[in-house]
């Protein structure tokens, strides 16, 4: 999250501390509000309550780089902790958006912003002479909750969950996908499953169902086509897992990135190697040229993303450029390489194996394949040109 907070200290008031020690999604609620405020920019968090035993501050995950103090006995939060900062509410969550949001604000006087119980969610502070008076404002419905038991289910994991979906999700994945892995991810939330344990999980369900595709009967293609499906869901969980656990990792994101990549490479391989055996020379060619499209995209999308996070910028979840604004062509082809990127032709490849139409897939993924690719070269050459003709900033 923002390094351009101008709040970047906070202090968490504990009004119930029994709250602070349940789980909440998967990690206990004090980890849940350091990870929110560490997302959101801020550095250093006062925690208004005497520092627990050695064993139990030994086990709590904390945000690296965030630093944590615990008000001692005989303290108080307010004299340890140097005006301006925001005072966070022990007792509700908040997205991580709307606390960056908050942080990133150049505010002239102090502010509160309550729940509709009248209860202060968000403070902030900006001399100690302002630490009672402030002016009172609403937050957006959503953008908050107010902690109540029980926390390991019900309207709070409701709550929590709709950070796990994400918005580049095509129209089956949004609307069919993501409903029946948002619940596989929530029946795994208080587990030991780890993000990369639920993508190797899924790659391995994935590359099973590719071999499939070497018979050559009805069957062996609708039992493949499921499985590859099956994978196309739970690949979803990983991701869903690491947003809501604040688990997200560069390795978790490539490991993921490559796992998709090595199935759909199984996925044609497999296809024109087993029309081969039945007789069809030419499909090792469909094969090669679809396997070819897979790998230059994969090594452009990868090579892009390096260079993005080199210099620490957001990278977009798939393909080389975010959907591009506006009626242009460029728009346009935007629009269609986010779209190629999109897991939705697995139902394509489900539909035809149920007809026995997997050959004429092995063609559309070969001809796709390479489209997505100059997509992406001609997308590339114009996102560097236009970087390039951007001004250098004044020195």
């Amino acid at each position: 999250m923002p390094d351009s907070a101008l709040f970047t200290r906070a202090i968490l008031w504990v009004a119930h501390p029994q709250l602070l020690w349940q789980r909440a999604g998967g990690m206990l609620v004090v980890e849940r509000q350091l990870f929110t405020a560490a997302r959101a920019g801020i550095k250093s968090v006062y925690i208004a309550l005497p520092e627990p035993d050695a064993a139990l501050r030994a086990s709590l995950r904390i945000p690296p780089g965030l630093e944590t103090r615990w008000v001692t006995k005989g303290q108080t939060a307010v004299d340890e902790c140097e005006p301006p900062y925001l005072g966070l509410s022990a007792d509700h969550l908040i997205r991580v958006e709307t606390l960056a949001f908050i942080a990133r604000q150049n505010f002239p006087a102090s502010v509160s912003y309550e729940d509709a119980s009248n209860l202060s969610v968000v403070q902030v502070v900006l001399t100690r002479e302002d630490s009672i008076s402030r002016v009172k404002q609403p937050l957006p419905d959503g953008s908050f909750k107010r902690l109540e038991a029980p926390l390991s289910q019900g309207p709070i994991v409701d709550w929590l969950m709709v950070a796990g979906a994400k918005s580049q999700d095509g129209f089956m994945a949004r609307h069919f996908d993501r409903h029946l892995s948002l619940a596989a991810s929530r029946a795994l939330l208080d587990s030991t499953v780890t993000p990369n344990q639920m993508t190797v999980f899924s790659t391995m369900i994935g590359l099973i169902g590719t071999a499939f595709f070497l018979g050559d009967t009805r069957l062996a293609y609708v039992t493949g086509a499921l499985l590859v499906w099956l994978h196309s869901v739970l690949d979803g969980c990983d991701g869903e897992l690491a947003r809501v656990r604040f688990q997200e990792s560069p390795f978790g994101s490539d490991l993921d990135f490559w796992g998709d990549n090595l199935v759909h490479l199984s996925l044609f391989t497999c296809l024109g190697v087993g029309f081969w055996l039945g007789g069809n020379t030419h499909t090792l060619l469909l094969a090669a040229v679809a396997d070819a499209g897979v790998l230059a995209s994969a090594w452009t999308a990868w090579s892009h993303r390096r260079a993005q996070r080199a210099e620490r910028k957001r990278t977009p979840e798939s393909g080389v450029v975010d959907v591009l604004q506006g009626d242009g062509f460029e728009s346009k082809l935007s629009r269609l390489e986010n779209a190629l990127a999109q897991r939705d032709f697995i139902y394509l490849l489900v539909v035809l194996a149920f007809v026995d139409m997997v050959y004429e897939f092995l063609w559309a993924a070969a001809i796709g394949g390479s489209l997505f690719f100059f997509v992406m070269l001609y997308l590339r050459r114009v996102n560097h040109n236009e970087q390039a003709r951007q001004p250098h900033p004044a020195r």
